[in-house]
């Protein structure tokens, strides 16, 4: 059974959350402020968090960068605020997903069962090509040991990114759709959700293609197409 915190100081949305998450199957403590989530995640361990980004005592920005100090569990970001500016900061601070207020219990559901099995699932083995190596251009992706080396060093990569860039990877020469990238990382429906793509996939480019060289190249209102082959 998955354990889920979730940071929220609406006593109300917070208790709902909980009891919908119960009634799903998961276990889950409530922290109404920063301070209480960081002493939460000092004593237990969890599969995902649900965050706030206005919290009493701080930002669920600045929180999420100290969860990341410490942790990987998959963070989804519930806010009002569904401005391109705030999305674009929660995922850029390490959220892995995004969810706007009022809240729709169903789409929320559906993205934390698809962040729990993204975070638990194993490393797939390469069905296009024998061994662990993939070899292109630019880098070579380790399948095994889910990294990407450049230039004789580990490219430092979210799971999402490294997960976006094997996806790519595997369909060169193919326009990707934003719904395509999102059901296959998140493994759920986008809804539409195509800024969360678009976040992860600028962090990815200035990773690992730094120098601007097309690596991956953007269909405008559609998607992305990986021509590094």
């Amino acid at each position: 059974m998955s354990h889920i915190l979730i940071v929220e100081d609406d006593y109300d949305l917070a208790n709902i959350t909980q009891i919908n998450l119960t009634h799903a199957g998961y276990t889950s403590d409530i922290a109404y402020d920063a301070a209480s989530a960081e002493k939460l995640l000092k004593q237990n361990e969890y599969d995902l968090i649900l965050m706030d980004m206005m919290l009493p005592d701080n930002t669920g920005d600045k929180l999420c960068r100290l969860v990341r100090e410490v942790c990987s569990y998959p963070v989804i970001f519930i806010s009002c605020l569904d401005d391109s500016n705030n999305i674009i900061n929660a995922l850029n601070c390490g959220g892995d997903d995004y969810v706007t207020k009022p809240v729709n219990f169903d789409v929320l559901l559906a993205r934390i069962d698809a962040n729990i099995r993204r975070f638990k699932a194993q490393p797939v083995e390469d069905k296009k090509q024998t061994g662990p190596l993939r070899e292109f251009r630019r880098f070579t992706i380790d399948t095994l040991r889910r990294r990407v080396i450049q230039d004789g060093k580990e490219v430092n990569l979210s799971s999402i990114e490294y997960s976006l860039l094997l996806y790519m990877s595997e369909n060169p020469e193919t326009l990707l759709l934003y719904n395509d990238l999102y059901n296959y990382v998140w493994e759920s429906e986008s809804h539409g959700d195509v800024r969360t793509v678009m976040v992860h996939i600028s962090n990815l480019r200035k990773k690992i293609d730094s120098a601007h060289t097309g690596i991956i190249e953007t269909v405008r209102g559609a998607g992305y197409i990986f021509c590094d082959i």
